[in-house]
């Protein structure tokens, strides 16, 4: 199996790699966007208008942690031709049988996912999430390292969760919202806010002082 990694300038590439080489999975090439590209195989990197030159062909994943970014990234490599690879799920993580999981998501190494729970398309699992069972998570969500979310919990397209964040059963976070690090989620979070602390409260968030869901940033 051969795959293409698209934005490798994040250093989450790295894991992306590991992973692939845990699976036996060929990475035929790292795509390059923006930036110096953070891949542990240089000799794997492509230029983004190299693409086509190559007749490039085989199925991606974008590695950006932004869930807008990723969305871009996303947009980029299907208008360069490529075709959207399937879940890459690491060996080490664990899933049910009872799991709905969409195209061009990636669950890093230790995830536990429970039972009967919906992922979407595009969504990163980071390194040893917890995720309790019949949790629905929309499209493009990103959810950092080591954040556990108890049963049942709803989480809009676009959402990002903090590394640690904690989300008790039965919360919806909305579309586009915005989890703190190490955060306590105790009520539903509206759409496109920021919330953090224990107990989390909104608070302004300044984009252009954070790398979470800024144009361009990987």
């Amino acid at each position: 199996m051969r795959i293409v990694l698209f934005g490798v300038r994040t250093p989450l590439v790295v894991d992306y790699e590991e992973t692939c080489k845990r699976l036996g999975i060929e990475v035929v090439a790292g795509i390059s966007v923006l930036g110096t590209a953070r891949m542990l195989d240089r000799s794997r990197v492509v230029p983004l208008d190299d693409i086509a030159a190559r007749e490039m062909t085989d199925a991606f994943v974008t590695c950006a942690f932004s869930s807008t970014r990723r969305k871009e990234l996303c947009e980029l490599a299907l208008t360069a031709g490529l075709k959207v690879a399937g879940a890459l799920i690491d060996p080490t993580a664990v899933l049910p049988s009872s799991i709905r999981i969409g195209n061009g998501t990636y669950v890093n190494a230790g995830a536990i996912v429970g039972g009967a729970c919906f992922i979407g398309e595009h969504v990163l699992i980071n390194r040893a999430v917890s995720l309790g069972h019949h949790s629905v998570v929309g499209d493009f969500v990103s959810i950092g390292p080591g954040a556990t979310l108890a049963s049942n919990v709803n989480i809009g397209d676009g959402a990002t969760i903090g590394v640690g964040a904690v989300v008790v059963p039965n919360v919806k976070i909305g579309r586009d919202a915005v989890i703190g690090a190490g955060s306590l989620i105790r009520k539903d979070v509206g759409e496109g806010v920021f919330v953090a602390g224990n107990p989390a409260v909104e608070r302004p968030l300044d984009r252009t002082k954070s790398s979470l869901n800024t144009t361009g940033e990987e």
